[in-house]
């Protein structure tokens, strides 16, 4: 993969991202770093009137070449257009797998067609958008995926078990790709974020006012460590010096021991 340098195209003045969940928290923060660092940028979400307004933004901030692309990524139909899109784009060098939401409660009385729709977003369309995405990355030689995961992947998870579970498919089939694309010039990335600043906690249902100011980081913050350890090749990337203290020191605890803390917390925050 060509190195990322902020500010710096490629020779021939092209390379383009495409961000899904774009709308709003960590995917709205990717599209402005990218918009800034001279890419062209594909956003994707469901929401019109905000991601009309962000792609307004910044080609007025950044002079960038923003493109807009509303979709529903849980319909399979919307979903193979964001595939055509990035299969036939032969600038594409990142793709950012963000959308996904959660759900939050005792799975016995959550709706099941909700959790089926979570499952097709958090991970059918991720592993269809990275399959789309890697015939044309492996034939240039270059590019990135940063698959958009949680913290939440390292352990069960209690009252969201499925948010939980998609997102520990994600971190496998990330590491799975990682040994299947070394040499090819394409990195992938884990990305696994602890509480982040942004709308996801409320509407999965969940109320994160009592958890202290410093546990929760910016989007921005987020951004910026996952594009440097993409730079440097890292395939798990838990932004945060307290996350990633946090997932050492818990990652010694018995796995009983382990699901009633989490079990614990999350009574506390739903």
């Amino acid at each position: 993969m060509a190195k990322y340098e902020k500010g710096k195209p490629q020779q021939n003045g092209r390379r383009r991202a495409l961000v899904t969940g774009a709308s709003s928290g960590i995917g709205m923060a990717f599209a402005e770093r990218l918009a800034r660092d001279a890419y062209e940028v594909v956003i994707v979400a469901r929401r019109r009137d905000r991601l009309n307004a962000l792609a307004r933004r910044l080609r007025r901030a950044h002079g960038a070449v923003v493109e807009p692309l509303v979709v529903d990524l849980g319909d399979p139909a919307e979903l193979r257009v964001v595939e055509k899109a990035v299969a036939q784009d032969d600038a594409l060098e990142l793709l950012v797998n963000n959308a996904a939401f959660g759900t939050s409660g005792p799975f016995a009385e959550l709706d099941i067609d909700r959790e089926e729709a979570e499952i097709r977003v958090n991970v059918l369309a991720p592993v269809r958008l990275t399959r789309a995405a890697l015939p044309g990355m492996i034939g240039r030689g270059k590019g990135g995926i940063i698959n958009v995961s949680s913290l939440g992947a390292f352990q069960p998870m209690p009252f969201t078990a499925t948010y939980g579970a998609t997102k520990a498919y994600l971190n496998s089939f990330t590491e799975a790709l990682y040994e299947e694309l070394r040499d090819t010039g394409v990195r992938v990335q884990a990305l696994s974020p602890g509480f982040t600043r942004t709308d996801f906690q409320k509407h999965a249902g969940m109320d994160t006012s009592p958890l202290p100011d410093f546990t929760l980081m910016t989007p921005e913050a987020v951004v910026e460590e996952s594009l440097t350890a993409l730079e440097s090749g890292t395939l798990v990337c838990v932004p945060g010096l307290y996350y990633r203290s946090l997932l050492a020191a818990t990652s010694v605890l018995p796995r009983s021991l382990l699901r009633r803390l989490t079990a614990s917390l999350a009574k506390q925050l739903t």
